[in-house]
């Protein structure tokens, strides 16, 4: 029989006046691999806090008794003047609870009286607390570490060198390394968008690393391709409502589409229901007002109303969806742009960035650009562009060829105006009306128009910056991490404008499922400066490697 491990029952969260989400149900089990999605600001990390936290305003989360869990948070802190050593030997939750429950009961022992009463008990308990410690590796977490650095590609490095040295996105694998280590002895794993600034090297390992994780998972993540290959339920929340459906995220998005064909058939039934009743009881109290049938009619009448009005409730609200498409220019050749034997290097590298690149784009090719962290992906975006020169070759943008370029960190844009003057800048004649209904099909708000854009959030700042690029007239998109900060409804807007445009698109990305809808070829930079051509998506791609090393085999 399976062990149920956390059972949530009638649970309830709010924010002052604000219902997050109300009468939530759930079992988790041994084995249990769940996901938690939701638009932005839904209420997935409140949810997945309430839990692990057994914090809800109303009803209860109840934990199996003596389990242990551990949470892999959205905010990976790390002590940027300590060293690899010292940082990784900083203990994680997991480690921290253990001592604090130590520390108590040694100072209790060390009381005269501990011994008086009943206290084999609570030596049991200490006994225990200290078998879990060293199983888990708690008392040196470095040494425990080292297979975790080695695998994520960080094994070269000495445990004295200082985190200072490291690039962003090693110090990413550090503060990962930390918190994923010792959870052998761990029941239940919480994760909060674990594959945030990972490279996908990284992303594959830790898929790897939780598939062979022997306790329970729950995490929340906007990475459907990570969803899809983790995870065995799903868990949606929408509209203070909390749903959920088996299997991985592909599973979910057929089983939601036959669910809200079914629930709306069901809705148009009850209301039909609901007018004949009406009528029913209409025509009884003209013909006879004392007929006893009528308190009868009256309750199967209040009966469906209340079933009418749980089926609605539970009934996702149409959000503004992302009004996005995308007109290329007729201008480009069917030649866009060649890179002819580029090379390029920095100073202080002891590796060029690239070595003797030559490739060709052609009109309406949609490529994808991968690699680690590092190998000069966002690198060879500003060589095509013209910001970087090439050391050696020379890159070829044909006549006719207009580039937009969407920067993940949004340069493109002026934090100082808001989004209206923003659009205003680029297109001096639209007056204020139409750019605020041009911003509003891109879900903004009547306030978010008018607010200055180093206050909004970074999804808002990739929306308006989204937004520039359908007003420009380019046929040829450089693409760094677009999809970076949107919630999955966006997502999928900007996949379907993308797969309609006629121009074509250049894009780095680490999302593996944007690569897949929209790529038809991937380039790949391995760090050894040359870069590696393969034709269809990402997929296509992994596929392909698999079958080359089983040939190998």
């Amino acid at each position: 029989m399976v062990k149920e491990l956390i059972r949530l029952e009638d649970v309830h969260r709010a924010f002052g006046p604000v219902t997050v989400f109300e009468n939530v149900n759930i079992r988790i089990e041994e084995g249990d691999r769940i996901g938690i999605v939701g638009h932005n600001g839904s209420g997935k990390t409140t949810l997945l806090n309430t839990i692990s936290e057994q914090n809800p305003d109303i009803g209860e989360v109840l934990f199996a008794p003596g389990i242990r869990v551990a949470y892999l948070t959205q905010v990976r802190d790390i002590e940027d003047e300590a060293t690899l050593e010292q940082e990784l030997n900083r203990k994680g939750r997991q480690f921290a609870e253990i001592d604090e429950e130590i520390a108590e009961l040694e100072a209790s022992m060390a009381d005269p009286s501990f011994y008086d009463g009943d206290w084999q008990p609570k030596m049991d308990r200490y006994a225990e607390l200290q078998t879990m410690l060293a199983k888990s590796g708690g008392a040196n977490v470095a040494t425990r570490a080292s297979g975790i650095i080695e695998a994520l590609g960080l094994g070269h490095h000495p445990l004295s060198t200082p985190l200072q040295s490291l690039s962003g996105g090693e110090r990413a694998k550090v503060a990962l390394a930390r918190q994923l280590v010792g959870l052998s002895e761990i029941d239940v794993l919480f994760l909060d968008e674990p594959t945030n600034h990972l490279d996908l090297p990284t992303i594959a390992w830790l898929e790897k690393f939780l598939k062979e994780f022997k306790g329970a998972i729950m995490v929340v993540s906007h990475d459907r391709y990570f969803l899809d290959r983790v995870c065995n339920n799903i868990l949606e929340v929408q509209n203070t409502h909390v749903k959920g459906y088996k299997g991985n995220y592909s599973a979910f998005r057929s089983q939601k589409e036959m669910f809200l064909s079914t629930l709306d058939d069901s809705i148009a039934k009850s209301e039909k229901e609901v007018r004949r009743l009406n009528g029913a009881l209409r025509s009884m109290k003209s013909a006879n007002k004392y007929d006893k049938s009528i308190s009868q009619k009256r309750f199967m009448l209040d009966r469906e109303q209340n079933r009418l009005k749980w089926m609605k409730s539970i009934r996702p609200k149409k959000r503004k969806g992302l009004n996005f498409a995308l007109q290329a220019t007729s201008k480009s050749s069917l030649d866009v742009l060649e890179i002819n034997k580029a090379s390029l290097s920095f100073e202080g590298l002891k590796k060029p960035i690239f070595t003797q690149i030559e490739v060709a784009v052609s009109k309406g090719q949609k490529i994808g650009v991968v690699g680690g962290n590092g190998v000069g992906k966002t690198t060879l975006l500003r060589m095509i562009i013209g910001e970087l020169m090439p050391d050696e070759g020379r890159v070829v943008v044909e006549p006719g060829v207009q580039i937009g370029y969407f920067h993940q960190d949004h340069r493109t844009l002026d934090f100082d105006l808001t989004p209206v003057k923003q659009i205003q800048k680029l297109k001096p004649r639209m007056d204020y009306g139409d750019v605020r209904a041009m911003l509003g099909r891109f879900q903004f708000t009547s306030e978010q128009v008018d607010t200055i854009m180093s206050k909004l959030s970074g999804g808002e700042r990739a929306r308006v910056a989204l937004l520039k690029l359908l007003l420009e007239e380019n046929n040829l998109l450089l693409l760094d991490e677009p999809t970076n900060h949107l919630d999955t409804d966006a997502n999928e807007a900007i996949e379907e404008a993308f797969n309609q445009y006629e121009g074509s698109i250049i894009t780095v990305s680490h999302d593996r499922w944007f690569l897949d809808q929209v790529c038809d070829t991937i380039w790949f930079l391995g760090g050894d400066g040359y870069l590696h051509i393969y034709p269809g998506n990402y997929s296509d791609l992994i596929q392909r490697k698999k079958d080359a090393y089983q040939k190998v085999q």
